[in-house]
């Protein structure tokens, strides 16, 4: 199997190659050719990728699973960018893309043809520009702003992979993709006074949609009941805001202010048939579409920044100094947490809210309150909270070397919300070889007993997380296998909890504008190796620190830098004293052959970042319970990146990647109370793990963002958990060969016995992905 998919990916890159080469320059040339013709410009990308992931733990071995080990993901995509301007002033703008999944190409299923970006662009004099459809756009760190992933100086063999991962979902850096009108206007003003931009946006971020709340497409936790767990919309969403920025001094100075009103249509209510709580055996009854998330969203932002290039102003061209500082406030009208007025009772007394007394509201207690028939209505409060960040940048430059100090400070408060501004473009999720992991049925093979497990949906708590494979894989249209690979009918009668046996795109990148419900779950779910600290950017919540990051450079050559951070939560959780974060790392970059004079490059860079996190828990509150105060409990990870790149020929090259993550806990922090959610799963912790991945290649480049690769990879990943707790039978990120027992120990062998673990103290578990790949990516 090995030998025939190495052959068919050599074949799949040998005639990619050769295509790629002989076409290039007449891609070129058509074009320039086509741009030449007023009012008509041609852009675009063509992505294709043939992998396999083959899975391996010897663990399972003595463990009856009937799933596959071995995952093929082949697909090629091609987005065309047509920009067509009948007018000087007007120009329409459309993508099309075309869609193949290789490996049942001549199935019609198989193949689509969308167009995922449209608008309409145009100018009225010299200063009002306007755009209707989709567009992109940010403003500030705590205003308009997609928080992103920081990896120091992270190998090419892999940013290439990250890169192509998030132009599928067609990301484009911090900016914000949005659907509706945008109106903006500049003029220039003088020198003195220099230049004054004004914008308003009238956007639509979510509409009212059905979805399927057990289907892994659209939901956080498919099959869940937890408030936050499925991305389904009882209404549309709408953006409204207003964009003011002045920039005096010859633009050296910076005034800015920004409104932004995000409020869900309340007439847009839209109402769905369903069995009630997923029970097949009760008749459909009209439910809310989305029955875990009832409360509208009315957030008010107002932000105002001030800023200033001091070494602008004084003419200095070496100098490094400009300065910036943001204040934002939100007020957020939400339902009370405490109490319901009941419409029908004459004097209408209230109710507790909270009937399960855990401080979640959760589906079961929606309900119980017989919301569907209204005879509740929640009271409504508003929450104001309050977000400052700063940024300075000092330093100096010459024409041989700089030296720059980047500093950020940041104090938000617990209430601070603004869900355009925290909304993360990254979510932890399980990629390739999901299917090994779906549920494994109960089973005996000689007497040894098989829990089942369910776990894909659980992401960064499942058993065969690895954060490599949700950074670096996607697959835009996976089939996933039935539970008992049968091919008939009776295949497809018993879903998976993790999602339902229909194809679905699988990637941890996107452009989603969450809810406060579904930015708490997902942080509750966030990698600790990389969204420890700050998991929603510059605006996450309930944080007050800073961070200051060393760069210096030699030329275009070489480039150093060291960070350091410290941050708290501003008001620390219920039953914790105090919880602190802490961060600091350091790498360089260099091109070795560059600086030897030589004219290819020979690029090698290496990186090293440790996070961690502390808990005080606070002796009042288990006093008050008459329980001991446990002891403080500790988490931390360390991420190192190592790459090489040579380039030994024209447009030939060699690539290398080594990354490692590390983490560890100590055994005192058995739940997952510090997280601003409810746990999410039962969960053994887990208090040590090591997670590597390496990967070499050969590629084809022609520039920067077009290349042919041909790649071989192994993620190897060591984790321990902490198996005393009383539920760790039940946990669900441990795997199903943790808990086997057997009945008759003299009918087991010997040999066989070795292989079996009964449920101790701690449980080890190691498994290993070995990835074939060839990928093209040419933007034009």
């Amino acid at each position: 199997m090995m030998t025939r998919t190495l052959s068919v990916l050599a074949l799949t890159a040998g005639v990619a190659a050769a295509s790629v080469a002989d076409n290039q320059d007449m891609i070129a040339s058509k074009v320039d050719s086509a741009n030449a013709h007023r009012g008509l410009e041609v852009t675009g990308a063509i992505r294709g990728i043939a992998q396999a992931s083959y899975y391996d733990n010897s663990q399972d071995k003595y463990v009856t699973n009937t799933m596959p080990d071995v995952e093929r993901n082949e697909f090629v995509n091609a987005d065309f960018n047509f920009g067509f301007r009948p007018w000087e002033s007007v120009r329409a703008n459309a993508m099309l893309r075309l869609y193949a999944g290789m490996q049942d190409y001549f199935a019609s299923a198989a193949k689509f043809i969308e167009v995922p970006w449209i608008n309409v662009e145009g100018q009225i004099g010299n200063n009002f520009y306007w755009i209707v459809g989709d567009f992109r756009q940010q403003y500030s760190p705590l205003t308009l702003f997609a928080p992103d992933i920081d990896i120091m100086y992270e190998p090419q063999v892999f940013a290439r992979k990250r890169h192509m991962a998030e132009k599928q979902q067609l990301l484009d850096g911090n900016q914000r993709n949005l659907q509706g009108v945008n109106l903006q206007f500049r003029a220039d003003l003088g020198e003195a006074l220099g230049q004054i931009r004004a914008e308003g946006i009238f956007a639509r971020l979510n509409r009212a949609q059905a979805l399927d709340l057990s289907g892994a497409e659209g939901n956080i936790l498919p099959n869940d009941t937890l408030p936050g767990s499925t991305q389904a919309s009882n209404t549309d969403k709408f953006l409204l805001a207003g964009n003011l920025e002045l920039l005096p001094l010859n633009k050296n100075l910076y005034l800015g202010a920004t409104a932004m009103y995000i409020f869900d249509n309340e007439d847009s209510y839209t109402y769905a048939y369903r069995h009630p709580m997923g029970d097949l055996n009760e008749p459909y009854q009209q439910e809310y579409i989305n029955p875990f998330e009832l409360d509208p969203q009315k957030t008010i932002v107002a932000a105002g920044r001030l800023g200033g290039d001091v070494a602008g102003i004084v003419g200095s061209k070496n100098l490094i100094l400009d300065l910036t500082a943001e204040a934002a406030m939100s007020m957020d009208q939400v339902s009370s947490t405490t109490k319901l007025v009941h419409l029908s009772a004459e004097n209408k007394d209230a109710v507790p809210f909270d009937l399960n007394g855990d401080g979640i509201v959760g589906a079961d207690e929606y309900f119980a309150i017989d919301s569907h028939t209204k005879t509740f209505e929640m009271e409504k409060e508003t929450q104001n909270g309050m977000a400052i960040n700063a940024n300075v940048n000092v330093g100096y430059k010459t024409d041989s070397w700089g030296v720059r100090l980047v500093g950020d400070v940041i104090k938000n408060d617990s209430l601070w919300f603004n869900n355009l501004a925290q909304s993360p473009k990254f979510f932890a999720q399980r990629i390739l070889n999901s299917d090994y992991d779906g549920n494994t049925k109960g089973q005996t093979t000689n007497k040894v007993t098989i829990t089942p497990r369910s776990t894909v949906k659980y992401g960064v708590n499942s058993q065969l997380y690895s954060t490599f494979d949700a950074l670096y894989n996607f697959a835009p249209k996976f089939a996933p296998v039935s539970k008992s690979l049968r091919t008939d009918d009776k295949a497809f009668e018993e879903q998976p909890e993790s999602y339902n046996i229909a194809p679905y795109n699988k990637n941890s990148w996107t452009g989603d504008v969450y809810s406060k419900a579904q930015i708490a779950l997902l942080n509750a779910m966030s990698d600790p190796a990389i969204q420890m600290i700050l998991p929603n950017g510059m605006a996450t919540a309930n944080r007050t620190g800073g961070r200051a990051t060393l760069i210096g450079s030699i030329d275009d050559w070489f480039e150093a830098q060291a960070l350091f951070g410290t941050f708290s939560q501003t008001s620390p959780l219920y039953g914790f004293k105090n919880v602190a974060y802490t961060e600091y790392g350091a790498g360089i970059k260099a091109d070795i052959f560059k600086v030897a004079g030589l004219p290819r490059p020979l690029e090698v860079s290496v990186s090293f970042r440790h996070s961690e996190r502390s808990l005080e828990y606070d002796p009042a509150v288990y006093a008050a319970i008459g329980m001991p105060v446990p002891g403080n409990a500790e988490m931390k990870t360390n991420f190192l990146n190592a790459g090489l790149y040579l380039q030994y020929l024209p447009r030939l090259g060699f690539t290398a990647g080594l990354q490692m993550v590390t983490m560890t806990m100590n055994e005192s922090q058995q739940t997952q109370s510090v997280t601003d959610y409810a746990a999410i799963a039962v969960v053994a912790p887990l208090v040590k793990g090591t997670q590597i991945q390496w990967m070499v290649g050969l590629d084809y480049s022609l520039d920067k963002h077009a290349w042919l690769s041909l790649n071989f990879g192994i993620v190897s990943v060591d984790n321990t958990y902490n198996t005393t707790a009383e539920n760790a039978k039940d946990a669900v990120n441990v795997p199903a060969s943790a808990w086997v027992h057997w009945d008759d120990r003299e009918g087991i062998d010997e040999k066989d016995k070795k292989h079996i673990t009964e449920l101790g103290p701690e449980y080890n578990n190691k498994f290993s992905q070995y990835i074939i790949e060839a990928s093209i990516n040419v933007e034009f």
